[in-house]
């Protein structure tokens, strides 16, 4: 008997986990100039009221749709929409036991006016941003240890893949190099940014077309374009200097130390 209650007790419990996790909101986004042109690749990114860590996000598909998948029942949240070269979209949202899977039908976005008179809300970067050429991933949405370097934080972001060998590849399109600020690290060496500089001092991770790549050879199909990653530095790092520094100890007197400094030094 007591076997047959923890067995009922523990698929109750299981169900109600899952129940609770089943919530989903769907809609389109579009422009509202002309409520026909539809916003793809857009972000959604979802948040507890009242909280400002992101909870989940979603792009939008080449069509303008958005489904997002594993929210909690009963539990109030904010969407924030961004979408390049529009105005921010925000709206709250509850998810109920009635109506779990919410659809928010078609959400109009307006084109930005003017960069200047957009506000800005601290805690509601986009985690991810399409631009014309360019992806960009914050840096701040995806989390990683104290102790994480750039491999670390690149292995969080969608598409982004790292092999053994140390190779990345963006979307399936390898990728050519790495720069830091735009400017490449110790000689365009890959594995010495990746596996060095810590993770907490990238503002945002940029990821665009290798154009050098292209005019080297015109056959080059758009999937076979090689990519590059961009890492843009937080302001309060690009004032200072920043590094990795190690050092340990053996058997026999045997001692190892080394380190990489990158010091910014101002123009005069």
């Amino acid at each position: 008997m007591k076997k047959l209650l923890l067995s009922i007790a523990l698929t109750l419990a299981i169900f109600n986990l899952f129940a609770q996790k089943n919530g989903s909101i769907t809609g389109i986004l579009a422009n509202s100039a002309n409520h026909k042109t539809t916003l793809n690749y857009s972000t959604v990114s979802v948040y507890k009221v009242g909280d400002s860590i992101l909870s989940t996000y979603k792009l939008s598909d080449d069509k303008g749709v958005f489904k997002i998948n594993g929210l909690t029942i009963g539990v109030k949240y904010r969407l924030v929409v961004t979408a390049w070269q529009y105005g921010t979209y925000r709206k709250e949202v509850e998810l109920t036991a009635a109506n779990p899977a919410l659809n928010l039908g078609t959400l109009y976005l307006s084109v930005k006016a003017n960069d200047l008179n957009e506000i800005v809300i601290s805690g509601e970067r986009p985690p991810v941003i399409v631009r014309k050429d360019t992806i960009e991933f914050n840096a701040e949405s995806f989390k990683t240890l104290p102790s994480a370097v750039v491999e670390d934080l690149l292995k969080k972001l969608p598409g982004v893949t790292i092999a053994a060998d140390g190779s990345i590849q963006v979307n399936g399109k390898a990728v050519s190099k790495i720069l830091v600020d735009g400017k490449e690290f110790f000689g365009g060496d890959q594995q010495i940014a990746t596996k060095n500089l810590p993770a907490n001092i990238i503002d945002k991770v940029q990821v665009v077309d290798d154009k050098q790549a292209k005019r080297r050879d015109p056959d080059l199909t758009a999937a076979e374009i090689p990519q590059i990653i961009n890492l843009k530095l937080k302001k309060a790092i690009k004032k200072g200097a920043f590094g990795k520094l190690y050092a340990g100890g053996g058997l026999k007197d045997l001692y190892q130390a080394g380190g990489l400094m990158n010091l910014e030094i101002p123009h005069r």
